[in-house]
């Protein structure tokens, strides 16, 4: 019995030293975790109160400060926006900081605008803007029943562009455009390329023409690309050429030669078929 009873309490002993050792590890792991959170609440209100300050110090100093207000904007454009257009249009104006400038928004806001081609913006320390704008050269118009609609070497489609104050400025062009008939309307969206490769055909032998010595002897009315691989130009004089769809030097060179020999003996062409490859057709109205 007195075995027993030593064994119970040896036992008794042992487990209220673990009791005590568990407690004691508790209560050194509970200050140390709240000694973290402590440091961790202290770095945070200290991070932030530091935020906070220079966030008031860079207003003060960069955002409010007048010595960074824009004084001067200069805009360079080739076309027919005036300055004040391309402002309205780009969403600045003097007066606004030039450091808290989005220049990217300010980019993007001119190149949604479907005439312009290309934007260059530009900070020139500390108080003047420059702003560059490259407008669109239209070589074309395409028919449309409700709309008039212009198109760009690059295939972009436009329409004059309405302002808020009413005025309406109009592509810039080199002279009479001739009218691509025969577009599919799908095909046609402002302010995006087409997708025909019709089209571009049509773009390209617009753009060999100017090269070529044809190309005075005749101004171009239409250009009909309806029919696949070939393009149909008719003159202001009502002469008819039919273009195959590749290989448009030679039949430019064969189109100059006609044009100069009819010239030479006061001849008035009315057709010329350069798709067939040797003993071209032509046609004369007199």
């Amino acid at each position: 019995m007195i075995k027993l009873g030593n064994r119970r309490r040896k036992r008794n002993q042992y487990l209220l030293d673990v009791k005590v050792q568990t407690e004691g590890r508790l209560r050194s792991r509970v200050r140390w975790l709240t000694a973290i959170a402590t440091v961790l609440v202290v770095t945070g209100l200290t991070g932030y109160g530091i935020y906070r300050l220079a966030k008031y110090t860079a207003a003060r100093l960069v955002y409010e400060n007048p010595r960074f207000a824009i004084a001067q904007i200069v805009v360079e454009n080739d076309g027919g926006l005036t300055s004040q257009q391309v402002l309205n249009l780009a969403g600045v104006a003097v007066g606004q900081n030039i450091l808290s400038l989005d220049l990217a928004q300010v980019q993007r806001n001119l190149e949604l605008v479907p005439i312009i081609r290309c934007v260059e913006v530009r900070r020139v320390m500390p108080a003047k803007l420059f702003i560059r704008v490259n407008e669109r050269i239209a070589v074309a118009r395409l028919k449309a029943a409700d709309a008039q609609l212009f198109i760009d070497r690059a295939g972009m489609v436009m329409t004059p562009l309405r302002l808020r104050d009413g005025a309406l400025v109009q592509p810039q062009a080199p002279g009479a455009l001739p009218v691509l008939t025969g577009v599919a309307p799908a095909d046609v969206r402002v302010g995006k390329q087409v997708q025909s490769e019709q089209v571009y055909r049509a773009l390209e032998l617009l753009d060999k023409i100017q090269q070529a010595a044809a190309g005075s002897m005749m101004e171009i009315a239409t250009v009909d690309i309806a029919k696949p691989r070939h393009l149909t130009l008719t003159t202001r004089q009502n002469t008819q050429v039919k273009f195959d769809v590749t290989g448009f030097q030679q039949q430019m060179r064969r189109l100059s030669a006609i044009l100069t020999w009819a010239a030479q003996r006061q001849k008035l062409v009315a057709a010329v078929d350069l798709t067939v490859a040797r003993g071209v057709p032509v046609a004369f109205a007199n």
